[in-house]
């Protein structure tokens, strides 16, 4: 009797684990050595994940340190290279709501990176997703870290656009959101082709295409 005790305390251990380990694969997620698409993207071979709870400049956004403007979405793309390079990223599906790219909670090893991230000072707390997520305190604290120590878009003023993206919206917003596409379903406000003419400067975009690139190297040189 005693060993048919042991036979079936052991068997029920084996499904169980079992059972733990088919939950894991068969949960959306990724993981391995991901490309960097942007500051908050990674591409897992085919597939496209994007960090929950974070806002990164995207780019063509403009930073300001001081005198000094740079691209930041471009230099954000660069930290985050840096700071996952030659580790394996292990990412979670968070929500059903978007699959493409999928949103996911992401970890490096231990380590949340999203915190890494907003503590090297190179994404905002997105409050429009991250406001009601038990880790939202924790980001914020990880942000007002990078902003007091003047990292990342924090050694001046970050894009405005950025900042707006980032942002909660308030009851204003979200009724003007409401009446917009109230308008937009009766046809009302919508635009039409050669309602007004098209203009092109080439002599500032030939101006901006021969600028030098100030983005990089001398703005990721200080350590996390």
């Amino acid at each position: 009797m005693k060993k048919l005790l042991i036979i079936l305390s052991l068997t029920l251990g084996l499904m169980a684990t079992e059972s733990r380990i088919n939950h894991v694969l068969a949960a959306p997620g990724a993981a391995g050595f991901p490309d960097v698409i942007e500051g908050d993207k990674l591409r897992f071979g085919s597939m496209i994940v994007e960090l929950f709870g974070i806002r990164a400049p995207e780019p063509g956004m403009i930073c300001r340190a001081g005198s000094v403007e740079f691209q930041c979405g471009a230099a954000a793309k660069q930290a985050l290279d840096r700071i996952i390079e030659n580790y394996a990223i292990k990412c979670q599906q968070v929500s059903n709501t978007q699959l493409f790219p999928m949103l996911t909670e992401c970890q490096m090893g231990q380590n949340d990176l999203n915190r890494l991230i907003l503590r090297a000072g190179w994404a905002m707390v997105d409050m429009v997703s991250c406001d009601s997520h038990p880790s939202c305190a924790t980001y914020l604290r990880d942000q007002q870290f990078a902003k007091d120590n003047k990292k990342g878009i924090w050694m001046g003023n970050p894009p405005s656009e950025l900042v707006a993206l980032a942002a909660k919206p308030s009851a204003r917003d979200l009724q003007d959101a409401d009446d917009a596409e109230t308008l937009k379903n009766k046809g009302v406000g919508q635009p039409h082709l050669f309602d007004s003419p098209i203009n092109i400067d080439l002599a500032a975009e030939m101006k901006a295409a021969n600028a030098p690139d100030q983005t990089l190297l001398s703005f990721l040189t200080d350590p996390f």
